[in-house]
């Protein structure tokens, strides 16, 4: 029997490792084209660095991609030991579902112990540095992001565009201030200009030359015929503070971003708060303590999907006897699909605290159990039922 079990392990095992790597791979690729691609293209990073945020990124993009790779391996596994009629012998040899597939559950276990070390630990500690990493490249280089003929939106309550840029020396410039509401409150435009960064306050200098400045009514600003009138300059500049374009410089944490330990002590500090006298700071700290508590089970029901997949993934893969890769492919997708936006819709409801969402998000890992146990026993049970009848000779008719 040992044999069987090892056999069964290596097959999950080598095939779960694959469609792991496989599904890492391409959410590594679209996080790559969503949050880093373009800042390589304009050259705001060297290839190391890149390859750097790529490594940060890894471990954060693993937790999904784990539960769904397993997932992949097991239907792949059971499904071809199902289509060639191991499954039958091996159950003719007093075999049953659950000990063939106790290897199986075994390799879950591992992998779920895995994933929560990685979204407890690694994760988060990933994900931050991988913030913080990008943020100082914003802040190390300002200059660059300002591209020209392109509409650079990167800076805070500000559109600038440029006709064409040498250096720090800028032709047809173009700067739109926003209010709040993202309205034109005025309008720069000028012939030339230069920018200059002052790396002792932190500040982002723009100085237009020969140009014109108009202002639109505070009122109304889409109401062109309140526009004052534009008035010549022959130098202006303007002073940018980065920590209001990208924010201070001090680094502020997600929650998703926190390790087990920094939780439990955001935890803590939430209930200190919420035994204050103050109701603003009873009210915040009552807040932050849902708040923490939902990322807290959200994390650790993620680690266990690993679990849940495993248990509907096994019978599934025998029920459906099919050793093709894309039909099992597509059926872990749509399960793994349908567990995250059982999880997101959770996720949605964390000012509700009356219907304590944070355990909710158990919710998507009993169902998917559930089905799994109820599969076994139907499985296990149909077998049974086929060999008994195969055991009762037909009444002779003659």
């Amino acid at each position: 029997m040992n044999l069987i079990h090892r056999y069964v392990f290596k097959g999950a095992f080598v095939t779960s490792i694959g469609a792991v790597a496989m599904f890492a791979f391409l959410l590594l690729m679209g996080a790559v084209v969503k949050d880093m691609l373009d800042l390589l293209a304009e050259g705001h990073m060297t290839i190391p660095i890149f390859l750097r945020l790529i490594q940060l990124r890894f471990p954060d993009l693993l937790v999904y991609a784990l539960p769904v790779g397993l997932l992949t391996g097991i239907l792949l596994t059971m499904g071809r030991l199902s289509a060639q009629n191991e499954v039958t012998a091996l159950r003719s040899a007093g075999v049953s579902i659950f000990r063939l597939s106790s290897s199986v559950i075994i390799f879950a276990i591992l992998g779920t112990m895995v994933s929560l070390v990685v979204n407890f630990y690694y994760g988060p500690r990933a994900m931050a540095s991988f913030r913080q990493e990008k943020e100082a490249i914003i802040q190390k280089n300002p200059l660059s992001f300002i591209q020209e003929k392109t509409f650079v939106r990167g800076f805070a309550g500000l559109v600038i565009y440029v006709g064409d840029k040498n250096g720090d020396e800028l032709n047809d410039l173009w700067i739109w201030q926003l209010d709040d509401e993202n309205m034109v409150k005025q309008f720069i435009r000028a012939e030339s200009g230069e920018v200059r960064y002052n790396q002792d306050q932190n500040t982002l200098v723009l100085v237009p030359y020969r140009g014109s400045f108009e202002a639109r009514d505070p009122e109304s600003p889409e109401d062109f015929r309140k526009v004052r009138t534009a008035l010549s300059f022959e130098k202006t500049s303007l002073v940018l503070p980065l920590d209001e374009i990208f924010g201070k410089v001090t680094f502020q944490k997600k929650l998703k971003w926190m390790t087990f330990q920094e939780l439990q002590g955001v935890e803590s500090d939430a209930l200190v708060e919420m035994s204050s006298s103050n109701p603003e700071i009873r009210k915040g700290g009552k807040e932050r303590y849902h708040k923490a508590k939902m990322a807290f089970h959200e994390k650790f029901a993620m680690g266990f999907s690993v679990i849940s997949f495993a248990m509907i993934g096994v019978p599934l893969g025998i029920r459906s006897s099919r050793q093709e890769t894309s039909a099992n492919l597509f059926l872990a997708m749509g399960l793994a699909l349908g567990y995250y936006i059982m999880m997101m819709s959770i996720s949605w409801m964390d000012g509700l605290h009356q219907y304590r969402p944070d355990l909710l998000f158990w919710i998507p890992n009993f169902i998917y159990q559930g089905i799994g146990c109820w599969l076994f026993i139907r499985n296990d049970r149909g077998r049974k039922l086929k060999d008994g009848q195969a055991g009762v000779p037909k009444e002779n008719t003659n």
